[in-house]
Parts: C-alpha cells; sequence; structure tokens
C-alpha cells in the first residue's frame, strides 16, 4: 500500500569525480613553489631593508621591526625553510647596516642580546606560521574530504534511489507509530492504482478498509517488537483504476528501521509479486492430478469391458455394471430400463459401505428424478445420447425433478452434491439411464473433466447391455428356430405318411390283380394322393411366406451418401479391436468420393461384417481396406492374412447357419455372411470371396454407384 514515487532521474547517476595526480607534473609544481616561497622570502628581507632605510631617520631606534614582518611573511608563505632564511637574512642585514658599528662584518658584543632576541622572535613567529600553515591545509583537507564524502553520500543516495525506482519488487517506506508512507517505487504504485497523492498518509487509509486494517496490524507488530515479519503467498485485494478488486498474491518482508539511539522509527517493506506463480503451480498441480484421475479411468476402462463381459445374462450385466462403478466411481449408482411407452422402470440400485442401506430399498421402488430429466435437461437430449449433469446439487433443485413429496424427501435424505445421468444407447435406440452420485457424506463430487470417461465407461455399459439382450434375444430365436423346425418336420411328414400308404396298398392291388386294375380303384387312390401333395404344396407355400416375413425386416431406406466416409468410420471405429487383437487397419481409398443411393446403417453392417470377420480370423496380421472404383462400381475389399477358408467351405460360406470353422475355436452365430450376402443383393450388389486354407481371405464387394435402383428397391427383400 504506497504511494506515487517520485519520477525516476531520466539517467544514471554519475559518481564524483575523483581524478588521481600524476606524479611528474605534482613533483614540478612542488619545485615550483618552494623556489617561489625562497624567492619571496628574499624579497621580503629587500622591501623590510629598503622600508627600513627610508624609515630609519624616523625609527633609528627599531631597527627590527621592518624586519619581523619580513620573517613573518616568509615563514607563513612558505614554512621553515623560507622562515629561516628571511631570519639569517634578516639578522646579518640589521646588524651590518643598522647596528653600530655600521658596516663592519664584525658583530659588536652589546649588539647580541638584540640579535639573539630577534632570532628568538623570529624563531616564534616561523613556529606558530607553520603550525597555522599546518591546520590551515589539514583544514582544507578536511573541508575537501567533507566535500567528497557528502559528493560520495548523494552518489549512493541518488544509487539507492535509482534502485528502489527501478527495482523488479515492490518497495515500501513507512514512517512513525501510523505507519506514514515515505516512499513507493513505480511498480507499487502501480499495484495500487496510482493513487493521486499517498505520501504522507498513514497505512490504515491506503486501500481497501479491510486489507488495510489487516496489514496495519502487521507493521504494528512489527513496529512495537522490532521483530520482522515474514509472509509467503500472502493474499491481498486491491482496487485497480476501473474501479474493480484484483487479488494479488506477495511473498512479503517487513523490517524495522532504527533511528540513531537504537529506537525502532519505520519500517521497510519488500514485496515479490507470484501471483502469477502461484497460479502455474495450482494449474500444475489441478493438471497432474487431473493425469493421475485420467490414468486412473484408463485402468479401470481396461478392465471395464471384460469385466462386462463375464456374464452374458441380461440381469447380470446390469448388476456387473452398478459393482463396476461403486464405489469406486460413485457413491450411488442407479440403472433405469427405457420402455416402449417412454418411461422407465428401475432395475439396479448399488451403494457404497458409507451411504446409508435404509435408502437403498425406496430407491429401488421409486424412480425418483428421472421424470423429472426430459423437462431439465431440454426436449430430445436424453434421446439423443446427451449426458445430463449437476455439480453441485441442491435442495432448490428438487421441486424441478419431482412434485411428490416422498420423492423430495427422499432425494434430501440422499444428500446428493454431484448428479450425472448419462443415457444407455446402442446404435439409435435408447436402453434406458445410468446415474452416477455422489454425496456429502463422502465429500467427493464430480467436474466437467469427468464427463467423457462417465460417457465412454456408460457406452461400454450400453454394449454390454445391448450383447446380452441380442443373446437373449438370439437364445430365443434359436429356441423358436428349433422349435418351428420341429414342427415344420411334423407337418411336412403329416402328408407325407398317408400317401406312402395309399401308394404301398396300390402296389398290393397291382400284385393281387394280375390284370388290369380297376378303374374306379386308381382313381379313388389318386385322389387320396392328390389331396396329399396339395397339403405339401401348401406347407411349402407357408415356409415361403415365413422367409417373406423373416426377410421383411431387411426393409432399406435408401438415400444418397458417401461410401468413402462410411468406411473411414467403420475403419476408425475397429482401429481399436483390431490393436487389441494385434492387427493392423490399412485404409486404401483410390477416390476422394464414392457417391451412390444407399441405406446407410445397412450398408454399415455389411462394411462391419467383412472388418470384423478380418479382425476375428486374421491372427493379429495386417488387414488390408481397400475402396475403389471399378466400371462404374464401387468396389469394396477387405484382405486378411488369417486362417483362410477351404475350398469345400466356399461354396456354402453365405449361407444361413453355415460356418466354415468349428464353434470350438471361433463364436458366432452363421448369420453374418448370410446377412451381408442378403443386404448387397437388396442393393444391386455382389459379393464374392477368394480364399485358401492358411493364406488369408479377400472379400469383394460391388455397389452401382449411378441411382439405378428400381422403384421397389426399397421394399423387403426376398
Amino acid at each position: 500500500m504506497t504511494a506515487p514515487a517520485p519520477s525516476a532521474p531520466p539517467h544514471p547517476p554519475v559518481p564524483p569525480s575523483s581524478p588521481s595526480p600524476r606524479a611528474p607534473e605534482s613533483f614540478q609544481k612542488q619545485e615550483g613553489s618552494a623556489l617561489l616561497s625562497y624567492g619571496l622570502a628574499t624579497a621580503g628581507v629587500l622591501v623590510a631593508f629598503l622600508a627600513q632605510r627610508l624609515l630609519w631617520p624616523y625609527m633609528s631606534s627599531a631597527p627590527f621591526l621592518a624586519f619581523f614582518a619580513a620573517v613573518a611573511f616568509a615563514g607563513w608563505r612558505g614554512g621553515w625553510g623560507p622562515g629561516l632564511v628571511a631570519t639569517a637574512l634578516s639578522l646579518v642585514t640589521v646588524d651590518y647596516f643598522f647596528l653600530s658599528p655600521l658596516g663592519d662584518w664584525v658583530t659588536h658584543p652589546g649588539n647580541l642580546i638584540a640579535l639573539a632576541f630577534f632570532l628568538a622572535l623570529s624563531l616564534f613567529v616561523t613556529l606558530l606560521n607553520v603550525r597555522l600553515r599546518r591546520a590551515n591545509a589539514e583544514r582544507a583537507d578536511l573541508l575537501e574530504r567533507e566535500r567528497a564524502s557528502r559528493a560520495a553520500a548523494e552518489y549512493e543516495r541518488a544509487r539507492l534511489h535509482e534502485l528502489f525506482m527501478r527495482a523488479p519488487a515492490h518497495l515500501v517506506i513507512f514512517r512513525g507509530p501510523q505507519h506514514v508512507f515515505e516512499l513507493s517505487n513505480p511498480l507499487n504504485s502501480a499495484m495500487l492504482g496510482n493513487p493521486p497523492r499517498l505520501l504522507g498518509l498513514p497505512a490504515r487509509e491506503v486501500g481497501p478498509k479491510e486489507e488495510a486494517e489487516r496489514v496495519a496490524r502487521i507493521l504494528d507488530h512489527v513496529y512495537a517488537t522490532g521483530d520482522p515479519f515474514e509472509g509467503r503467498e500472502v493474499s491481498l485485494k486491491l482496487p485497480q483504476p476501473d474501479g474493480t478488486l484484483r487479488e494479488f498474491i506477495f511473498d512479503v518482508t517487513y523490517t524495522p528501521t532504527h533511528d540513531t539511539h537504537g529506537q525502532v522509527d519505520g519500517i521497510a517493506g519488500f514485496g515479490f509479486d507470484v501471483t502469477d506463480l502461484v497460479r502455474a503451480r495450482a494449474r500444475a498441480e489441478r493438471l497432474a492430478r487431473e493425469l493421475s484421475h485420467n490414468e486412473e479411468h484408463l485402468r479401470l476402462l481396461a478392465g471395464a469391458s471384460s469385466f462386462l463381459a463375464t456374464s452374458l445374462d441380461y440381469n447380470a450385466t446390469l448388476r456387473n455394471v452398478v459393482r463396476l462403478a461403486v464405489p469406486t466411481l460413485a457413491d450411488w449408482c442407479l440403472i433405469d430400463s427405457a420402455l416402449e411407452d417412454g418411461t422407465f422402470q428401475r432395475m439396479e440400485v448399488e451403494h457404497a459401505a458409507t451411504e446409508p442401506e435404509s435408502l437403498a430399498e425406496p430407491l429401488r421402488s421409486r424412480t425418483t428424478y428421472v421424470s423429472g430429466l426430459p423437462k431439465m435437461a431440454g426436449p430430445g437430449s436424453i434421446h439423443h445420447g446427451q449426458p445430463f449433469f449437476i455439480e453441485n446439487f441442491t435442495d432448490d433443485l428438487l421441486p424441478r425433478f419431482t412434485n411428490d413429496p416422498e420423492r423430495i424427501a427422499l432425494l434430501r435424505e440422499l444428500r446428493v452434491r454431484s448428479l450425472v445421468v448419462v443415457p444407455l444407447v446402442a446404435g439409435e435406440r435408447l436402453l434406458g439411464l445410468l446415474s452416477f452420485v455422489t454425496t456429502h457424506r463422502s465429500g467427493r463430487s464430480y467436474t466437467a473433466a469427468d464427463l467423457p470417461f462417465l460417457q465412454e465407461l456408460a457406452n461400454r455399459a450400453a454394449l454390454s447391455m445391448e450383447n446380452a439382450r441380442l443373446y437373449r434375444e438370439a437364445r430365443e430365436a434359436v429356441r423358436l428356430r428349433d422349435e418351428f423346425l420341429s414342427i415344420a418336420s411334423h407337418e411336412l411328414k403329416t402328408p407325407l405318411t398317408p400317401l406312402n400308404l395309399k401308394l404301398q396298398a396300390l402296389r398290393r392291388e397291382m400284385e393281387r390283380h394280375p390284370g388290369p386294375v380297376p378303374r374306379e380303384l386308381v382313381e379313388r387312390y389318386l385322389d387320396v394322393g392328390s389331396r396329399q401333395m396339395k397339403k405339401l404344396a401348401e406347407l411349402v407355400n407357408d415356409l415361403l411366406d415365413v422367409s417373406r416375413i423373416a426377410a421383411g425386416r431387411l426393409s432399406l431406406e435408401c438415400v444418397p451418401m458417401d461410401l468413402v466416409e462410411l468406411v473411414r468410420d467403420v475403419v476408425a471405429a475397429y482401429e481399436g479391436p483390431a490393436t487389441r487383437s494385434g492387427s493392423v487397419l490399412q485404409l486404401e481409398c483410390a477416390d476422394a468420393m464414392t457417391m451412390g443411393v444407399w441405406d446407410r446403417p445397412r450398408l454399415e453392417q455389411v462394411v462391419v461384417n467383412l472388418v470384423d470377420n478380418a479382425i476375428k480370423y486374421g491372427q493379429g496380421r495386417p488387414i488390408q481396406v481397400r475402396l475403389e472404383t471399378r466400371d462404374g462400381k464401387a468396389a469394396l475389399t477387405v484382405r486378411d492374412q488369417g486362417i483362410g477358408i477351404s475350398e469345400e467351405s466356399l461354396p456354402r460360406l453365405f449361407g444361413r447357419f453355415e460356418r466354415a470353422v468349428s464353434d470350438r475355436h471361433y463364436g458366432g452365430l452363421g448369420l453374418g455372411l448370410y446377412i451381408t450376402r442378403t443386404l448387397v443383393e437388396a442393393m444391386g450388389g455382389t459379393v464374392r470371396v477368394e480364399s485358401r486354407l492358411g493364406q488369408g481371405s479377400v472379400f469383394t464387394v460391388e455397389l452401382p454407384l449411378l441411382p439405378a435402383l428400381s422403384p421397389d428397391a426399397g421394399a423387403p427383400a426376398p
């Protein structure tokens, strides 16, 4: 929480210059200064001499006065050397020119005291001047050092300020117990939305009240105890220029500052914005959880198919579905079977051990929420295979599911947290609804990321249920077929028995009468035989009628379509089964588009049968699916490198209930190729097979490309 900082200088501060002297120049300068000092000392004595000579008539009693000035000047200007030179010259000059006897180089004993006194005073004055000179030099040096220190301190202060202003961190300085803002760098001010004025304001008056108070309490503790504060990933919600609140996450350090007496006088704050880092880490952790979750889902899906395939009994398959989901995926799992009138019937209910058993029986007897699904999920969405998902289930939603108070009470007692209802769809047929429920007791919930997995599991469950249903219907069909064949055999034998008896009786009559047999007797036997033959013909016609009725289910709805797209879809759908069997599907489409007028689902069934047979009998070797045009026809070729077919089995391969392999080693009812041939021929095409035992098989389907079907081509195939 800061104020706008002073604008940063356009250029970084320049350090104070301190050029180092060069030795030769310094020596020459010192040498010249010494000569000048001695010269000035000599000149000073000369000036003193001239002044004394001019003033001698007036001050003959004070011959040393002017020379005292020359000695003082020389000592002040040059130090000991020039001062001593000036003293010596002054003694000689005064003794020769101004003390009697004048003009005599021999010093008179009477003048020694005066000369000695002058000498002592001169030395004393020179000493004072030397010390004064040294003090002035030291003072000048100290002043220069102080100036340099101040310049360096100012440079360091400007440099520190520059670092503060350009630092990639949020920096702030508070002063006093009220934590008044003293400094804030631009990054920190921008975080606060660049308020117009903040310097001088207490921390409690900046930003949202709750956030400001929380920060102020931390600052109070640091200021009172002197202990620094370090906070990791501290969340702050701060206003932005557009008026919104934005959440920032910081690593914060508050350090107390001290005055000259060691008392806390402020706090320096350092903050590093780790918002992006924390959010990236959260995303990474979420992705890791999702990856682990997906791995668990994949392992579950890998075992789901084999687990669901353990039984072909319809009711056992339903039980396996709910047992697969609970408790790994759901706390409750329910299956509702779709009825012909569009309603649903509850078939299975399974719950985790943590859920109350007392709710299981009411859930089995009531469909609870299912009746309200069409209204909530949207019209037709359930029947089109769209899942229904509520991530956070609340009691406010209960009246939208049902108006029954008992059902509402049951759902409220169930304490649903998340609900996913996935339609069980096989082809275009709605088999029922598979519901996954988590409750507040377990704390688990579903997210949108779970929907694809639950939908895939429901698809596999629907496939298993459809397989179980088809198996049940197939067994019933076989039972009906056997019963029908038994009845048909009996009915066929019925007219043949009396016919055989009449023929035997006629033979006995012919043996009994050697001559011609009476006409009346023969006509009587012929009438009986004709009636029995008529009955036999009627039975045959009845069998043909049954055959036509059975073929009537295969009515065609032909529309213009692209065979390339269909083949690609089938190959893509069967890449998984092919891979699991060790085979590789290789698709070759010579033409980009192969249009014709066919029944898409029936034609897809043909392609599926051929591809499935290739996978089934291909022994894990590559399978080639090729689509091309030949002489105005679409030619689909499916080639495998599997067990092949013996020559004696080829003629009957496309017959009904015919098989070319032992059912002990390969499953199936022997109807696939019969249906394939029937469908292909109903759409005006042909199908053939080329194969040798142990060398694989090649199935070729040819269909007309032009819409040359007859008007009744959509009628049931004969």
